[in-house]
């Protein structure tokens, strides 16, 4: 079985560089499922059952495969047109068994427990933000979001960083494989005893994203020239 898994390339339209260099991505790749691990696209609405018409060309290109979806902090409210009219698997984790190999599949942001952080998601995820963001239609929507999500940092959170690895460290010891999440935009392969811990970077600077083939994981790179090679820190 050949998966390709990636995670936060905070996609912001047809003007964003990086959407375009996603697109070519897609349109090359070659594998029985994609993953996606949240926060591609850097905010998430859909009125009336249709996204913003910025994302339409990335998810005509989805089109292609069958997905699997775990809702990112920029794109949880993804989650439903994913199932709904994608025909996606979405759930906040997944864990399935590919070649023999128990998997565990996140975004990542699960190991923030910080009050700030619970506090700014439950404000998001709640029904005044939700009618609030209705209200404005699709236009004056996209504005809003696009100056509240602001830019992705590229420093990642070293805190944050480590508990993902420690996390990693408790599931392998219980007997999974491979452990996958992003969130912090710092692409890693850890080997550990029994399994193994991959973080996926972003594409929004490194362009990292992992291939498992017959269950063995490699983290590659897209490089300018569209070539894909091992990623090295």
């Amino acid at each position: 079985m050949r998966v390709a898994l990636l995670s936060d390339a905070h996609l912001a339209g047809p003007d964003d560089p990086n959407q375009h260099r996603l697109l070519r991505f897609l349109d090359t790749l070659a594998v029985d499922r994609l993953c996606l691990l949240g926060d591609i696209f850097q905010h998430w609405w859909h009125f009336g059952g249709s996204p913003f018409p910025a994302y339409v060309p990335v998810i005509e290109a989805l089109r292609r495969f069958p997905v699997t979806f775990v809702p990112g902090n920029h794109d949880f409210h993804a989650a439903r047109f994913f199932r709904d009219v994608l025909h996606a698997e979405v759930a906040p984790v997944v864990t399935p068994r590919w070649d023999g190999v128990a998997i565990h599949l996140s975004h990542g942001d699960e190991v923030d427990t910080s009050i700030g952080y619970r506090a700014l998601s439950a404000v998001l995820r709640g029904r005044l933000f939700a009618r609030g963001v209705d209200a404005l239609g699709p236009e004056r929507a996209w504005r809003f979001l696009s100056s509240m999500s602001g830019t992705p940092s590229g420093t990642p959170d070293a805190a944050l960083c480590a508990a993902q690895l420690a996390d990693a460290r408790a599931r392998v010891a219980d007997g999974v494989g491979l452990v996958v999440s992003g969130h912090t935009h710092a692409p890693c392969h850890h080997e550990l005893p029994g399994g193994a811990y991959v973080n996926l970077g972003d594409w929004v600077t490194h362009h990292t994203w992992l291939l498992v083939e017959d269950g063995r994981p490699t983290l590659l790179q897209r490089s300018d020239d569209g070539a894909d090679r091992p990623y090295s820190a």
